[in-house]
C-alpha cells in the first residue's frame, strides 16, 4: 500500500498540478476530506470519473482514533490519493493519518498565500527581503522558521527550529481592506 498526499490548490481545478492530476488517476480510491463547502471534493470532480471516493468528515483537530480508523480502512488498497485544499504541508490532516501507514509520499499543490499573491499581482518577497507567514497579526509566537538560504549556507541552519522573518508592508495593505 501507498498513500500519497495530494494538495489540489485554492479550490481552481485548473491550478492543479500535473503530478497530483496523475497521482488522482492512477489511484485506486480517493480520500476526500467532507467540508459543508465541498471546496475540496468540486475542485477535482471532473477527475473521479469510475473512481472510488471515500469522503471522510475529519476535522483538522479530530483525534488520534479517528485517523487510525481511516488508516485501517484505506490499508487493502494498492494506491490511495488523500486530497487536500492547497499544499499537505500548510494545515492539512494528511500527516496525521500518514502517521499511520508507511509509505507515503507527498505531492505539493498551489498554496492560498501564492495563490493571493498572483490574483493581487503583489509579490511575496523579493530581493533581500524576508517573510513570516502567520496565523496571527502581530505573531506573537512561531513555532517553526523556514530560512532560504543558499546552498553553501545550509549547514549553518540544519536542525534548529527558527526563521527570520519580516512581513511585507504592501501585502498588509491589501489585508487590511
Amino acid at each position: 500500500m501507498r498513500l500519497y498526499g495530494v494538495g489540489v490548490g485554492p479550490g481552481d481545478p485548473e491550478l492543479i498540478t500535473l503530478k497530483a492530476l496523475k497521482v488522482i488517476k492512477d489511484s485506486d480510491v480517493v480520500v476526500v476530506p467532507y467540508t459543508s463547502s465541498m471546496l475540496t471534493y468540486n475542485a477535482i470532480k471532473d477527475y473521479l470519473k469510475d473512481k472510488e471516493v471515500i469522503r471522510f468528515n475529519l476535522p483538522i483537530r479530530r483525534n488520534r482514533e479517528d485517523y487510525k480508523k481511516l488508516s485501517d480502512q484505506i490499508s487493502s488498497y494498492d494506491k490511495v490519493a488523500y486530497v487536500t485544499l492547497g499544499d499537505p504541508a500548510f494545515y492539512s490532516s494528511f500527516y496525521r493519518l500518514a502517521e499511520f501507514l508507511e509509505p507515503y509520499e507527498v505531492v505539493p499543490g498551489v498554496t492560498s498565500f501564492s495563490w493571493c499573491s498572483a490574483f493581487h499581482k503583489i509579490p511575496i518577497v523579493l530581493g533581500r527581503e524576508n517573510v513570516l507567514i502567520s496565523t496571527e497579526y502581530p505573531p506573537t509566537r512561531v513555532d517553526k522558521v523556514i530560512v532560504m538560504k543558499r546552498e553553501e549556507k545550509m549547514g549553518t541552519y540544519c536542525g534548529n527550529s527558527y526563521f527570520t522573518v519580516s512581513i511585507l508592508k504592501k501585502q498588509l495593505r491589501v489585508l487590511e481592506r
